[in-house]
């Protein structure tokens, strides 16, 4: 397997990570095995493939003039130039207002603000209605003790979706695009920011599940229209290139019209295309993402949104755009900032890095221990949701590893029992000086590739590179909140304790108010 990881080599100081590895062949045993093992036996591995940064080329325009102009004073391409306010005013964002959020079975319940709540809301304005937006200065002149009926409104300003976890490998979220509507599966990930789909199936990691995500045919629907220019990302096995087009799109209980993206014509070793979530405009391209344009059409408030992948398995993954779902964590939510902060990050690709200040394992029936020196320890690590494994310095992963009696084969990996994932211990990560404590569950933690073949979830970063990545198998420990609008990451130990979702975004840092009620 490490010749795949041979190359799969960090590109530059700020690479993401997502894609697809292969696995070795399971044991002849395994894979003629029937039922599910049989079916986990066919798992395309895992997902952990560098992008490099690439430049928007896209020189056409949109129906009805609808091309993307940045805000007065914003810079004419990606990159430089001030940074725009959040809610941006309505004359920075020359497109129509949507429609309104629909309503349907499976979204979760919206909850009356408890008091820990007032402050947070005491900016609330009524929901935009299906044919107009409000302004921003509209929201700031909203009185200080809104209305019950008000605040509920308020309360609906997010959306809600289900996430498919794929064995612990990535986690998929279906769109809707076009008219009429194509179901299209993408990966979700926090270490890019465009959205593209259509892999090429034939040379893909697994062609059948390739298959079964569906494919975009611009020429079915009667709202696609082809905006021109070049897309491309390569990657450290692999590429994807295409066009870009735009369209209407449904998800998580929004429809949002003349959405951009780019549909892939040539791609190899991926099998979904990949919604990318990170910081966009104005750093990385110069028109809109999903999470601009929610924002601008008030379907939510500020760019934010929430993620709670629960256990592997467990069936309970979701995402929420705009909000909050109290009863996924207890207590309120520890707010971790970007760090190196975006000022001082490379302008073309803003990620989200945050300072993990301490590493330990919690073994069953024992006392936490600490790996770390506790005041001085520092490891800037990327959030990436796109990365199925976490990648950390190789003295911390050996640290760990001897609490498992790991062996390293003759590819470089940690390989574990597959029967610790049936202990009660935890690994143990820790941010803020110990304000917060992330404890991964074994179970989570420790990835099993295929029966009977299992690794750390941790494993040592590309020799020389200080590109550490937490990815799913840290992620499944927490509940995570990626603010844009305050440059914060807001985090809490995972819990599952029901379903209750809050707005969030209507002021700056109102997200320090949530309390969870698990």
């Amino acid at each position: 397997m490490r010749a795949n990881i041979a190359l799969c080599v960090l590109l530059s100081a700020t690479a993401s990570c997502h894609g697809a590895i292969k696995p070795p062949d399971p044991p002849s045993n395994t894979a003629s095995g029937a039922g599910t093992q049989g079916a986990e036996a066919k798992k395309p591995g895992y997902v952990r493939m560098p992008v490099s940064r690439h430049v928007f080329n896209g020189t056409g325009k949109w129906p009805g003039g609808w091309h993307w102009t940045p805000p007065s004073g914003g810079p004419s391409g990606p990159g430089g130039g001030p940074r725009p306010s959040w809610p941006p005013s309505q004359s920075g964002y020359p497109w129509s207002s949507p429609p309104g959020q629909p309503s349907g079975p499976g979204r979760p319940p919206f909850t009356q603000p408890s008091s820990s709540l007032s402050s947070s809301l005491s900016s609330t304005g009524p929901k935009a209605s299906p044919t107009s937006v409000q302004s921003a200065s509209a929201l700031s002149t909203i009185s200080a003790q809104p209305s019950p009926q008000r605040r509920a409104q308020a309360d609906r300003r997010w959306g809600w979706e289900h996430l498919e976890d794929l064995g612990g490998i990535a986690y998929i979220l279906q769109l809707e695009i076009g008219t009429p509507p194509q179901k299209i599966k993408v990966f979700i990930d926090t270490g890019s920011y465009e959205l593209w789909v259509n892999p090429k199936c034939t040379t893909s990691a697994d062609a059948n599940l390739c298959q079964s995500y569906g494919n975009y045919y611009p020429k079915k629907s009667n709202s696609s229209f082809f905006v021109g220019g070049d897309f491309a990302i390569t990657y450290g096995t692999g590429a994807v290139k295409g066009s870009y087009y735009s369209d209407i799109m449904s998800i998580a209980m929004f429809q949002i019209p003349s959405v951009q993206f780019a549909v892939a014509n040539d791609s190899n070793y991926t099998f979904a295309g990949i919604l990318g979530l990170g910081y966009s405009y104005p750093y990385s391209i110069n028109y809109p993402s999903l999470l601009n344009l929610m924002v601008s059409a008030k379907m939510i408030s500020a760019p934010i949104f929430s993620i709670g992948l629960g256990g592997e398995q467990d069936g309970f993954s979701e995402i929420i755009f705009g909000g909050i779902n109290r009863w996924k964590f207890a207590g309120p939510l520890e707010p971790v900032s970007i760090w190196p902060p975006i000022s001082q990050q490379d302008p073309h690709w803003i990620q989200y890095w945050i300072n993990v200040t301490s590493v330990g394992l919690t073994r069953p029936n024992a006392n936490p221990v600490v790996y770390t020196p506790r005041d001085t320890f520092t490891m800037p690590t990327l959030i990436d949701t796109g990365s199925t494994l976490s990648y950390i310095r190789e003295d911390l992963v050996a640290q760990i590893g001897q609490q498992f009696q790991a062996t390293v084969d003759a590819a470089g990996n940690y390989i574990v029992d597959c029967a610790y994932r049936t202990q009660n211990g935890t690994v143990d990560f820790g941010f803020n000086r110990g304000r917060m404590v992330i404890n991964v569950r074994y179970k989570d933690f420790i990835y099993q590739q295929y029966p009977g073949h299992c690794m750390l979830g941790v494993q040592p970063a590309d020799v020389g590179s200080t590109n550490y990545v937490l990815g799913d198998t840290f992620i499944r420990g927490a509940y995570l909140v990626f603010d844009q609008q305050s440059d914060v990451i807001w985090m809490n130990q995972y819990y599952n304790c029901g379903d209750g979702v809050v707005s969030v975004g209507l002021t700056a840092r109102d997200t320090k108010n949530v309390v969870g009620a698990c």
